[in-house]
């Protein structure tokens, strides 16, 4: 029997595993954790299209794949990874199977902040002064040492997970025990707090150099989780002290310093007075709401063409950043509880929505960060913003038509669905 090649994709969220059967189907393999097929799954999938394992364990994995390939006549002719926590697995697979893919080396050095700003700062990269700390004395003598605001989070991990703001030692102490209870080391990243607009661009490195693809200006919630992104406006270039030119060589230094060779990257930096100050740097495509932003926005399946570039990597692609102005605004439930309904009948009728996303079905049961930051990310909102009011404004407006039913309880309601307890992972989030 002739083998059936498959793109596999390293750990995912049943989200992602919906979304991408549908861009790509019958071509992935999904290498996906035990558990999540009894969660938020519309089905269980054929052993051609998914392998169940506990990915904590990667020569197991790996055995386990040798044997699953053989039983079902299939091939591996590419790895895609769409998730911070498993690109570490993604990397050993790849480099076990032949195939193209990020160094195990990059990925941790992209994973751990404390590398990546090292790395930067050995090469003239402008980046946030930050230090590894181990103890709440620590944090709070880094505090003092730097004399203003600073940003405690941990040594791994995306988004704004567990990332705090601290003005006085008080908060700092509170912090560096709020993120240690949550993980098994006792190590934090601190660093200084960097004043600025906030941006996260996609970008296509090969080769010659890094290509950006996409810009997003972060919109901050006014809720009080620090950190927590609101929404996305896709922008032509950030504004600032800074050339496209410029920072298409900053883009491809930064990379490089990292050992990203190729493929699609994402990028979170700060617009500063002077230039940019570059935040975080990760080998995928950004999540969260951005695919679906970036495909209304611009026409262009980044997930589709990051699973091209999996089994193609040469694969020819000239970024093209022609746009149509939109926003991205996530919604949020507001409460621990089980969800019960999403109304979104006074939202519709707005002539700026283009379309809503609800992530979940009722029955599932909200987590509030920071225990969980996927959990309470329900769906999202595209809108085309009114250029005669400020997008902070009418995100809010719109996220007032909304009506999120959340009821009290730990068992959901008959019909419905709940997760199983896990560690929180990326969110589709940037």
């Amino acid at each position: 029997m002739p083998l059936c090649h498959k793109i596999a994709v390293v750990g995912t969220t049943p989200d992602y595993i919906d979304l991408l059967r549908k861009k790509a189907p019958e071509q992935l393999l999904f290498i996906t954790q035990t558990g999540l097929e009894k969660s938020d799954r519309q089905e269980v999938l054929p052993a051609q299209e998914e392998m169940l394992c506990e990915l904590s364990r990667p020569e197991a994995v790996m055995e386990q794949l040798k044997k699953h390939l053989k039983n079902h006549s299939l091939a591996i002719n590419g790895i895609a990874c769409f998730d911070c926590e498993s690109m570490m697995l993604a990397a050993y697979l790849a480099r076990e199977l032949n195939l193209s893919y990020h160094s195990l080396q990059t990925i941790k050095a992209c994973r751990d902040k404390s590398v990546t700003r090292s790395l930067w700062q050995q090469n003239g990269i402008e980046t946030p002064r930050a230090q590894r700390i181990a103890s709440a004395p620590a944090a709070m003598a880094f505090l003092a040492q730097m004399e203003g605001p600073c940003v405690l989070k941990p040594v791994e991990g995306s988004g704004s997970e567990r990332v705090y703001r601290c003005d006085t030692a008080l908060a700092c102490e509170t912090a560096w025990y709020t993120i240690c209870s949550l993980q098994k080391q006792t190590d934090v990243i601190m660093e200084t707090f960097v004043e600025g607009n906030e941006y996260s661009c996609d970008f296509l490195m090969t080769p010659q150099g890094a290509r950006p693809i996409r810009f997003t200006r972060k919109i901050h919630s006014p809720i009080p989780v620090f950190g927590t992104i609101m929404a996305y406006e896709l922008v032509n270039f950030p504004r600032g002290n800074i050339s496209p030119k410029n920072f298409e060589r900053l883009l491809t230094k930064a990379a490089r310093v990292l050992g990203i060779k190729r493929g699609i990257c994402m990028l979170d930096f700060i617009v500063t007075e002077t230039g940019a100050s570059l935040l975080e740097m990760t080998p995928r495509p950004g999540g969260d709401c951005l695919p679906w932003l970036i495909e209304k926005g611009m026409n262009l399946d980044i997930l589709a063409l990051n699973i091209t570039l999996a089994a193609q990597p040469a694969f020819k692609f000239q970024p093209s950043r022609r746009f149509s102005s939109l926003v991205g605004l996530r919604i949020h439930g507001h409460r621990t509880g089980i969800l019960k309904a999403i109304d979104t009948s006074r939202l519709m009728p707005d002539n700026r929505v283009r379309e809503v996303y609800i992530k979940h079905k009722p029955g599932h049961m909200i987590q509030l960060p920071p225990k969980n930051y996927d959990s309470w990310n329900l769906g999202h909102i595209l809108f085309k913003p009114s250029p005669l009011i400020s997008c902070e404004h009418q995100c809010l407006h719109l996220l007032s038509l909304l009506n999120i039913d959340i009821c009290h309880g730990k068992t959901p309601p008959n019909g419905g669905t709940r997760q199983p307890p896990k560690k929180s992972q990326r969110t589709m989030e940037i």
